[in-house]
């Protein structure tokens, strides 16, 4: 399993419609990429926030096969639509993890 975790620092004045627009038209056009098995949307704790929360998006993918496919076909739409609405009003870098153990 993969997990594909995009870290975003977002301005305060943006925060509110950010988080809207996350729910309402990001996710769910990511979800339909087919690719995606789940995906959390997180708040990191305990950090600085003068300059706006951090957020942890965590996408799941079945396979490496199944994220190189979502990378191909959609991952830059994906990030365009991010930078073309929000610009730097969204800072954000990704990772990419590979699930080695987990449990319930």
């Amino acid at each position: 399993m993969i997990i594909y975790n995009v870290t975003s620092k977002v301005d305060h004045r943006q925060h509110a419609p950010w988080l809207s627009w996350m729910e309402r038209a990001y996710l769910p056009a990511v979800m339909e990429s087919g690719t995606v098995e789940r995906y959390h949307l997180t708040r990191l704790l305990g950090v600085d926030e003068s300059d706006g929360p951090t957020y942890a998006l965590l996408l799941t993918f079945k396979s490496r096969l199944v994220f190189d496919i979502y990378q191909e076909k959609h991952a830059l739409n994906h990030q365009k639509a991010i930078k073309d609405k929000w610009g730097d009003a969204v800072l954000s870098f990704p990772s990419m993890l590979d699930v080695v153990l987990q449990g319930e």
